[in-house]
């Protein structure tokens, strides 16, 4: 129906939204999520004859969802809710694109990054994909260069990205970043499917280039929860040496290189993968809400 009648729907979005909802609290089924994200993707701040009214309310259903998609799991292994969770980041992506600045200061938004850290040790390529998108776009934000024009009153010009949200970015990402760094380097050394490594290698990168100093101090933390002997000291003292140096140099886009080929190198060594995983899995996802 939306896709078919567009905006037109509009009068009939109070009643789709409170099923749509009540079917995914229901049956936890990612469909649900898919139908969310046809409706967010059509409501936005650009699309003709849809006032700002319909714009926040179709956020606030989207929180709703987003609510329910962090109950099921808090419930449930993100083993038993793989597709449930592509959907939800790849929804994720579409609200982030057209709803950045509601999005970033969401209550939730914290918890959502909980949950993709979580999501990230999947063993199934395409929510761990979902996922990564989901942060690279994130991260995007914390910088002054804009992503997208949805801050600009001219849709067709971008204009800087506003101090506030790449603030807010930071601070999120202070927050929950360290665990976000154990996450990514062990799916990069131990789980991530091949093609998984370009955008786990992107995070990172983005991840030292809004906060270097922090990023090296919980990469090194990731190092030293590895399984004794599977690292010698000398290449590990050599990797966060050669961190430093391209953090002192201004060369930050070169940390991604060291990173990828430190992962690679372990990987290769390394051929038990979930024997190393004990310490960084043992807390699982939380949600109060």
């Amino acid at each position: 129906m939306v896709l078919s009648y567009r905006t037109a729907i509009a009068p009939l979005l109070p009643s789709l939204a409170e099923k749509l909802a009540a079917g995914f609290a229901a049956s936890r089924q990612g469909c649900y999520l898919w139908a969310t994200d046809s409706i967010v993707r059509e409501f936005t701040d650009e699309a003709p004859n849809v006032d700002k009214d319909t714009v926040t309310a179709v956020f606030n259903f989207f929180q709703q969802q987003a609510t329910n998609f962090l109950r099921a799991l808090n419930d449930l292994p993100p083993e038993e809710l793989p597709d449930v969770i592509e959907d939800f980041f790849r929804l994720s992506v579409d609200v982030l694109t057209n709803h950045p600045h509601l999005y970033i200061s969401s209550h939730l938004m914290p918890t959502i990054l909980s949950a993709a850290s979580t999501s990230l040790t999947l063993l199934k390529e395409e929510p761990v994909l979902a996922t990564l998108h989901f942060l690279r776009d994130f991260l995007a934000y914390g910088t002054a260069d804009l992503p997208t024009s949805h801050f600009s009153d001219d849709p067709g010009r971008l204009r800087s990205n506003p101090p506030e949200v790449q603030e807010a970015v930071k601070q999120l990402l202070a927050s929950e970043g360290e665990v976000m760094t154990q996450r990514l380097m062990t799916g990069m050394m131990y789980t991530f499917p091949a093609d998984c490594f370009p955008d786990a290698s992107g995070v990172l990168l983005a991840m030292f280039q809004l906060m270097p100093a922090p990023m090296a101090t919980w990469v090194g933390n990731t190092v030293n929860m590895l399984p004794s002997g599977s690292i010698s000291q000398q290449e590990q003292e050599r990797m966060l040496r050669n961190i430093d140096q391209r953090i002192q140099s201004g060369e930050i886009r070169k940390i991604r290189t060291l990173l990828q080929d430190f992962t690679n190198s372990y990987r290769r060594r390394n051929v038990a993968p979930r024997e190393g995983l004990g310490r960084l899995e043992a807390t699982r996802f939380r949600f109060s809400g």
